[in-house]
């Protein structure tokens, strides 16, 4: 019998084969790398170096501002817009097509500084200045400068220096030392600089300096820096010493050194040197710094492209055009920018309410990017720019660009459409607006022409609201100025001193002012729901009443003899309020409680009204009034005749329609739809928000006792009311109470706050002229005939709002 044969595996042949082939793979792939790396590579990086691609953004159309019937009252026009960009392939000299762009652009936001600012600024942007000093004037420079750099230790030296010393020298040459002071040393430091000043400096002299301040203060006074840095620190800044003083030269070698050097050794030692320059060069190196500053926009990408000037006129981009060549990096090209509705006769139109956008504020540039915003993005700066930033903002695209290593495109393409913001649509008619400027402009030109009118007389303001919703129907401030201005920079700086900075602020929200008699409703509501009168007592007015130990009098001598709730409203009755404050202070002191105390009281009803808090308008920055912080008893008296609080003329308006509206307090709003934004201008977009009323809070008062001022007011345009003469004759009747700040000094503020019609209310107003009247004027004089043909203009352009529409008889009727 045969021996059987044993069964051999396939395994290890398959194996071996399986490792020839991937041996075989490996050896194809890394042959054809080192074919692409040693006989193409410099073909591809040819290619590589050739072309690259970028993504730009396409800024998107930010939203438009529409009035209540869909006139554009801020609109994007396109400008021509300088921009500098420096390709990785590229080496500008920048400074160079600085001072050529400066020649040609004639205005920018760098406004002129001292010559110490100016050589700083130079230094900042690595700039030279046209300075050439005579041998005498460098010689004195030098004089200057030896002592400084005499007193400074050598680089050797710098670790046998104490912490105090090492600080200090830091500070000398100018280097950038984070603060080593804590809460005891920092107090120890400015009790011994006040010393230093050998007076009795009060303690508000140093409260908000800063420690780099107070360190230089140390320096000056030769004191100790009263700090211990830790090892790692200490020797961090040591180095940063050494390298600093070798960098400075011998006293003896400061002849050797240009003129700019000796600049920059000037600066760092914070000395003033006065410039050889001509006005007209002095004010070319202030726009070559501007342009610098804007090139050198550090912290963005290199290949984003920085705005050097907005708007520039057409001879600016002719210019630019013809001198391309000489100016590598810049570029003009289209962007879309603000442009603000104006009044029939072309003078500004919503100064304060509009607002205007502006690059993002250095402080700011974090907060925003950490929002997606980018470094050169425009920001609404004030107003309802600025409150709907988010809502008028688009959403940017992109576009996708080829170039070459010459920077030159050779490809480009549309990767994502820009989405434009969505449109804010207000509560106001532009021609009922523009109708209130133009009446308050009239009047208060008119006024300061009467010899009886004060000096002093240069503002006022007009808030028109609906008292049933909140909605501003109008808010105009005399003077006002034109918004467009910002976007124009040769003629904002021309009218930036005179024009826009002494009437920039928004009044209606920023400032406060004496309530003045405009109180008084207030005044009587509280007495009336605390119980301390009824609106059928009647009190005696002789003149005036004795206030704890000051006797106080009533505007009209003599007195008003027996006044009520009602009356005293009428006739703006002081005595009635002063017993009112007395009753609320006894009632207290009768509980063996301080009468000052009662103040809460008063604030208690204040914010009810929205007086002393904020009113939540659709507007930023709104302060909440000013509180008065004295307590005496006479306080309370002053304070039931509005001379106590101040208050903004926001305030006013919404404490004025709580009374006209039975005692709610509405949010007032500017904005009353928001729109989805288009790029057909002539569709309105889909309606997004509808801004609905919004009741803040229902006032604590019985609406018995707001029934009760609702007439007083009612009462004051009637006869024998202190502004009967005001409103006479009207087709309408009208509820008001007029005010006179007494401001301590000749001039005194005139108010006035009302609602029409006084049966059905829906208007509701405040009028402030301050500064309008002289002692023992009366406040309806400068305030009244404002109140009177602004009604009278909302009824002739709105028939049917205050009165019964006029009927129209039919043909038939007519036979």
């Amino acid at each position: 019998m045969g021996e059987k044969k044993e069964h051999q595996s396939h395994i290890p042949t398959r194996l071996n084969i399986l490792f020839v082939v991937v041996f075989l793979f490996f050896a194809i792939i890394i042959l054809r790398l080192a074919f692409v790396q040693l006989v193409e590579g410099e073909q591809y990086k040819h290619d590589l170096e050739k072309y690259s691609t970028r993504e730009l953004p396409l800024p998107a159309p930010r939203g438009r501002i529409l009035d209540a019937n869909g006139e554009v009252l801020v609109a994007n026009k396109p400008v021509y817009t300088v921009t500098f960009v420096e390709d990785q392939n590229q080496s500008i000299n920048q400074e160079q097509v600085a001072d050529k762009l400066a020649g040609i652009l004639k205005e920018n936001d760098e406004k002129p500084g001292t010559d110490k600012e100016l050589v700083k600024k130079a230094l900042e942007y690595k700039a030279t200045l046209p300075v050439s000093f005579n041998a005498q004037d460098t010689a004195k420079l030098i004089s200057r400068l030896v002592p400084y750099l005499n007193s400074l230790p050598k680089a050797e030296t710098v670790d046998r220096l104490n912490d105090s010393d090492l600080i200090k020298t830091a500070l000398k040459i100018n280097l950038t030392v984070r603060s080593p002071l804590d809460g005891d040393g920092r107090e120890k430091l400015k009790s011994q600089v006040k010393a230093a000043w050998k007076t009795n400096a009060p303690a508000t002299d140093l409260q908000d300096v800063s420690d780099g301040e107070l360190m230089k203060y140390a320096i000056q006074y030769n004191l100790a820096i009263p700090a211990r840095l830790d090892d790692k620190d200490r020797e961090n800044l040591a180095k940063e010493v050494k390298a600093g003083l070798r960098l400075l030269p011998e006293p003896a070698n400061l002849q050797e050194r240009s003129d700019m050097d000796l600049l920059k050794y000037a600066a760092m030692f914070d000395l003033d040197v006065p410039l050889n320059l001509t006005e007209e060069q002095r004010l070319f190196q202030w726009r070559k710094m501007g342009i610098l500053k804007e090139m050198r926009s550090y912290g963005i990408a290199s290949y984003i492209p920085r705005r050097v000037k907005v708007n520039i006129s057409h001879e600016e981009m002719f210019q630019i055009e013809e001198r391309r060549s000489e100016l590598p990096g810049i570029n003009v090209i289209l962007e879309p920018l603000r442009e603000i509705h104006k009044d029939p006769d072309g003078t500004g139109f919503g100064t304060h309410f509009l607002g205007y956008i502006k690059p993002i504020r250095p402080e700011m540039l974090a907060e925003y990017v950490a929002q997606g915003y980018s470094r050169t993005d425009m920001v609404g700066e004030t107003g309802l720019e600025r409150f709907y930033e988010r809502t008028l903002r688009g959403k940017d695209g992109a576009s996708e660009v080829h170039v070459n290593k010459d920077s030159q495109t050779v490809e480009k393409r549309q990767k994502r459409d820009p989405e434009p913001g969505n449109d804010l649509v207000l509560a106001l008619d532009w021609k009922f607006q523009s109708k209130v400027e133009s009446i308050l402009k009239n009047h208060i030109e008119d006024l300061k022409k009467r010899p009886s009118t004060p000096k002093e007389l240069r503002d006022a303001h007009v808030l028109v609201m609906n008292p049933t919703n909140g909605e501003i129907l109008a808010m105009a401030s005399y003077p006002d100025y034109d918004l467009n201005l910002y976007y124009d920079q040769e003629e904002f700086n021309k009218q930036w001193k005179t024009l826009i900075l002494p009437n920039e602020l928004n009044h209606f929200i920023g400032s406060s002012y004496p309530p003045a008699s405009t109180y008084k409703p207030l005044s009587v509501m509280m007495a009336l729901q605390e119980g301390l009168t009824t609106p059928g007592e009647t009190i005696m007015d002789p003149g005036g009443l004795k206030v704890g130990n000051v006797y106080m009098r009533n505007w009209k001598a003599g007195g008003h003899g027996p006044v009520n709730a009602r009356r005293a409203l009428q006739v703006s009755n002081n005595t009635y309020m002063y017993t009112m404050a007395v009753r609320l202070a006894d009632r207290a002191m009768n509980k063996n409680i301080s009468y000052t105390t009662q103040f809460s009281v008063l604030d208690y009803y204040n914010a009810q009204f929205g007086l002393g808090v904020k009113t939540g308008v659709d507007l930023p920055y709104e302060s909440s009034g000013w509180p008065n912080p004295n307590n005496y008893y006479g306080n309370l008296a002053h304070a039931l005749i509005g001379q106590y609080d101040l208050f903004t003329p926001m305030q006013l308006g919404q404490y004025v329609s709580a009374i006209a509206n039975g005692g709610y307090r509405i949010r007032p709003h500017l904005v009353k739809e928001i729109r989805k934004g288009t790029t057909d201008l002539k569709k309105p977009g889909q309606t997004l928000t509808i801004m609905e009323t919004e009741v803040l809070n229902r006032v604590q008062i019985d609406p018995k006792w707001i029934k009760v001022v609702q007439e007083g007011m009612h009462m004051v345009t009637q006869p024998g009311g202190t502004a009967s003469g005001t409103f006479r004759g009207l087709p309408f009747e009208v509820a008001a109470k007029t005010g006179t700040a007494q401001l301590g000094k000749k001039a005194e503020n005139a108010l006035m706050i009302g609602y029409a019609p006084y049966q059905n209310p829906q208007l509701a107003f405040v009028v402030l002229v301050p500064n309008s009247i002289k002692d023992g004027g009366h406040s309806s004089d400068a305030s009244g005939p404002i109140a009177r043909k602004i009604l009278e203009a909302y009824n002739e352009m709105y028939p049917g709002k205050l009165t019964p529409a006029p009927v129209v008889p039919s043909p038939q009727q007519k036979k």
